[in-house]
């Protein structure tokens, strides 16, 4: 019986991870992130099925350029991320 795969939580040293979005599945993730230099990104990865060698992995997928809010990455994740708009039918509103 083939173990499960173990989540590895990512590390960037360029950012802190202040949100992240789960696909419903487990599969895929986004993490919305602020940057040290005042900046905003979102970074996606997604549960990869290697070979009987590899196993399960995950792996980057979505890579955003730079927003000047949280918000705005956040919703350029929404509109790019297909999967995403498909799960959450309407963005929540900041307050």
């Amino acid at each position: 019986m083939k173990k499960p795969p173990t989540f590895r939580k990512p590390m960037w040293t360029h950012a802190k991870s202040i949100k992240v979005i789960d696909r419903a599945d487990g599969k895929a993730k986004v993490y919305i992130l602020a940057r040290h230099d005042g900046f905003y990104e979102y970074r996606g990865e997604a549960e990869i099925q290697g070979d009987e060698y590899e196993g399960v992995y995950w792996s980057p997928t979505e890579r955003s350029g730079l927003f000047a809010s949280a918000r705005e990455a956040e919703q350029a994740a929404f509109d790019g991320i297909p999967w995403l708009r498909q799960q959450i039918r309407t963005l929540p509103n900041s307050t």
